[in-house]
C-alpha cells in the first residue's frame, strides 16, 4: 500500500526559533554594568508546546487520494483522522466517518468535509488537549503562521505528556478536597501539606456537586493519613483519597482473580 508523503517544507520547520537561542541572545543584550559576573541562561525545564510533540511520521493525504487508501492508512496507524495537505499547505483534517460516505476525494478540497482545526508551533499542551477534546481528534496538525504543514501530534503522545506533567507515573497518593470556590487558597493548602513533610506533584480543579469545586492533589507521600487528619482539623472536606496501600491491595486482588481464571 502506498504511504503518502507529506510535502513538509523543511525551511518552514528549520526557521522556527529556538527559545534557548533567543534567551541567550537577550542575555547578551544586557548592559555590562548590571553587576552580572557571568551571563548564562537559567536552566529551567522546557515549556511543553506543539513543537516538542509533533512528528512527521503521520502520513497525510491530498485531494487526489482514494478514500480506501486513506482508510487503510488510518487502520495501519490506529488513528481516525488524517491531515489533508497540498503543496505543503494545510487544508484541513479528514475524519474516518466522513471517508465512509465518500466514493472519492473528488480531486477538489473545497467539497471535502474537512475539520479546519490546527495547532501553532508555540501552543501550550493544555490548549492542544482542549482542542483535541472539543473536536474528538486522534491527531492534531501543527502549522506555522503561513499555514505550512509542519507535522502532527498523536493523541497518545499528548496523553503520555500530560501523564508525565501531572506526576501520574510517580510514587505517591492522591487526595480530593471539596470546597466553595471562595474558600480555595493554594497557599494554605500548600502550607498544610508541607507541614506534613510532603510536596505537591500536581494539582487540578474540577467542578464538584452543588456549585462547589474539587481540588485534586497528587502528593509525593504514599501514606496520606497524617495529611488527611491535618486537613480535617482545619475544617476541610476530604472527599476522597487514593493511597498506595489501596493500589497495592487492588492490584493483588486483580492478580489473584487473573490467576484463578487462568487455572480454570
Amino acid at each position: 500500500m502506498r504511504k503518502p508523503k507529506c510535502s513538509i517544507n523543511p525551511d518552514a520547520v528549520n526557521k522556527l526559533p529556538n527559545f534557548k537561542d533567543v534567551y541567550v541572545a537577550r542575555l547578551q543584550l544586557l548592559p555590562s554594568d548590571v553587576g552580572l559576573t557571568e551571563q548564562k541562561p537559567y536552566n529551567t525545564p522546557p515549556v511543553i508546546t506543539s513543537r516538542k510533540l509533533l512528528t512527521s511520521e503521520i502520513p497525510c493525504l491530498s485531494a487526489q487520494d482514494e478514500p480506501m487508501n486513506a482508510l487503510d492508512l488510518m487502520d495501519q496507524f490506529r488513528i481516525s483522522h488524517l491531515p489533508v495537505v497540498e503543496n505543503g499547505k494545510f487544508l484541513g483534517i479528514i475524519a474516518e466517518d466522513a471517508l465512509m460516505d465518500l466514493e472519492s476525494l473528488q480531486g477538489d478540497s473545497s467539497g471535502l468535509p474537512l475539520i479546519r482545526s490546527h495547532a501553532l508551533p508555540d501552543m501550550h499542551v493544555f490548549d492542544i488537549l482542549k482542542m483535541a477534546s472539543e473536536h474528538r481528534l486522534s491527531i492534531i496538525p501543527v502549522v506555522d503562521a503561513e499555514n505550512n504543514y509542519l507535522g502532527s501530534i498523536r493523541l497518545e503522545d499528548l496523553v503520555e505528556q500530560m501523564t508525565e506533567m501531572q506526576g501520574a507515573n510517580q510514587r505517591g497518593g492522591i487526595m480530593v478536597l471539596e470546597m466553595w470556590e471562595k474558600d480555595y487558597s493554594m497557599q494554605q493548602i500548600s502550607r498544610i501539606i508541607e507541614e506534613n513533610n510532603s510536596k505537591i506533584l500536581s494539582t487540578t480543579l474540577s467542578p464538584g456537586e452543588g456549585g462547589k469545586i474539587e481540588v485534586n492533589l497528587k502528593l509525593n507521600q504514599p501514606d496520606l493519613n497524617a495529611i488527611i487528619s491535618s486537613f480535617e482539623r482545619f475544617g476541610y472536606n476530604v472527599k476522597a483519597n487514593y493511597q498506595e496501600s489501596v493500589y497495592t491491595e487492588d492490584l493483588r486482588k486483580r492478580y489473584d482473580e487473573l490467576m484463578r481464571i487462568l487455572n480454570i
